[in-house]
């Protein structure tokens, strides 16, 4: 019986590693760049998109929870048009609003950098090299993810350490094959990327 071959994700297949580190680089001055917060919000569930198409498994519950907390630790510091109260306290439109912006700033960063970054990410230089490599362990760490627990974070987390780092495999890591951005993948970014920054200036007031 055959077995069926798996195949790359849609990013690895059609991205270059530079090139995809590129895309968000680009998009990440548009998303903070973008004043209307519906607009982020559809920004943020683009790069999901973008983050699963490059092998990334989404657990919304997690984001879900960092929104919300966010949310509720600004709602303590009110301001603007009272919205209602919750006992002592008053839900003001300025702190749930920014709360919210600020929520899902750091998700939608999040998503951005799972979508642009893969492990076989080399740049040029000294400090590229580093960079890289450093990307390379945050991959390794967070593929072991279900392995930390949170008794014992410490001791968990070298654990997943400890295992990187091998004699020699700095040397196959960098040996691996270059893979070459297709046509395909340049129309990808230059969509994304253009309606991403199209996006900041069509939610942008005209004039003051």
């Amino acid at each position: 019986m055959a077995t069926s071959q798996r195949r790359d994700p849609f990013m690895a297949r059609h991205f270059a590693p530079q090139h995809l580190f590129l895309t968000g680089a680009l998009l990440i001055p548009a998303f903070l760049f973008q004043p209307n917060l519906f607009v982020r919000v559809g920004q943020v569930l683009l790069f999901a998109q973008l983050a699963t198409a490059n092998g990334k498994r989404i657990k919304w519950i997690y984001f879900v929870v960092m929104v919300s907390s966010v949310t509720v630790f600004n709602l303590f510091t009110p301001f603007g048009e009272i919205l209602f109260t919750v006992g002592p306290l008053s839900i003001t439109r300025g702190a749930l609003q920014s709360g919210l912006e600020k929520g899902v700033t750091i998700v939608g960063l999040v998503f951005v950098s799972l979508a642009s970054i893969r492990p076989d990410l080399r740049l040029p230089g000294r400090l590229g090299g580093m960079i890289g490599r450093v990307f390379y362990y945050f991959e390794r760490v967070i593929e072991g993810k279900k392995r930390i627990r949170p008794r014992r974070l410490i001791e968990s987390l070298d654990e997943i350490l400890f295992e990187l780092y091998r004699p020699g495999e700095r040397r196959a890591e960098a040996d691996g094959p270059l893979r070459s951005t297709t046509t395909l993948g340049y129309a990808a970014m230059a969509m994304l990327v253009g309606l991403n920054w199209a996006l900041v200036f069509l939610a942008s007031p005209i004039g003051t």
